[in-house]
């Protein structure tokens, strides 16, 4: 099976004069677009928060249009720039409650669980106690069997100083509660607009690339904010039952690929 992560689409309303760096909902298209032509289509499509850019209105009605001619279901969950009851209503999820869009679905064998960190009005991620039991539960529930977990805070430091600000708190007890269920086999995580692997407590954990523009690497002490425009894309997640593979597809490059002339030589 393949899943496919997209992650910090910030679309806009076409009509906003919000400041901007890229064309948001065009590169949203163009992902959409290029999963759609995948010669193995993706089983299903984790979208990791900031899916709006600052809920405002007419942003999530642009959303669902952009969204609509992906095939596989969407597996959403809110970020920082998300509004939580708007996302309810948006797409269709067995959310935990009003106040945490976190969920549990089986796709071919293999437990989903989303865990939902945001917190209104903040833009950093949150691992409270109320959360922190209700991952333990649903943890609990799929104990036994292959399982990953996606969310759109990363748990970890990235060394980008501004960014690692609006990290995970109590990313510690989150480790914790990993270390505790050796059946999760991985983390996919949105939020830092650039693509990044590490572990947590043995797990691989890895962070998407934005559709929009990137956060520059610079983990040099008192960096200024600064973004990039890095191509856009997703990543595809494949799973054999017992290993996965990740990579990354990069779009809108103006490149297509192509048979080098020692290959054609080869025959």
């Amino acid at each position: 099976m393949i899943l496919a992560q997209l992650t910090d689409t910030h679309v806009l309303n076409p009509e906003s004069t919000e400041e901007r760096w890229v064309d948001n909902n065009g590169r949203l298209e163009a992902a959409v677009a290029s999963l759609n032509g995948e010669v193995v289509p993706p089983t299903a499509i984790l979208a990791t928060g900031d899916l709006t850019n600052n809920h405002q209105p007419g942003e999530l009605d642009e959303l669902q249009r952009l969204l609509a001619p992906l095939h596989p279901p969407i597996l959403a969950l809110p970020g920082n720039h998300d509004d939580r009851a708007e996302l309810r209503v948006a797409f269709d999820m067995p959310w935990a409650d009003d106040d945490n869009l976190s969920w549990c679905v089986e796709v071919q064998g293999l437990q989903i669980v989303g865990l939902d960190t945001t917190v209104p009005e903040r833009q950093h991620g949150e691992f409270d106690t109320h959360r922190e039991e209700w991952l333990r539960d649903a943890l609990a529930d799929t104990a036994g069997q292959p399982t990953v977990l996606a969310m759109h805070h990363p748990p970890f430091v990235s060394g980008i100083e501004w960014m690692d600000e609006t990290m995970l708190k109590r990313a510690e007890v989150f480790a914790d509660v990993i270390e505790a269920n050796r059946h999760v086999l991985r983390i996919f995580c949105g939020h830092l607009h650039r693509p990044v692997q590490t572990a947590i407590r043995g797990v691989p954990t890895s962070v998407g690339l934005s559709t929009v523009h990137h956060v520059a690497l610079n983990t040099t002490e008192s960096a200024p904010i600064e973004i990039i425009r890095d191509p856009p894309g997703y990543q595809l997640h494949h799973f054999d039952g017992a290993n996965w593979v990740s990579h990354t597809r990069y779009i809108d490059t103006g490149e297509l690929a192509f048979t080098p002339s020692w290959a054609i030589a080869d025959g």
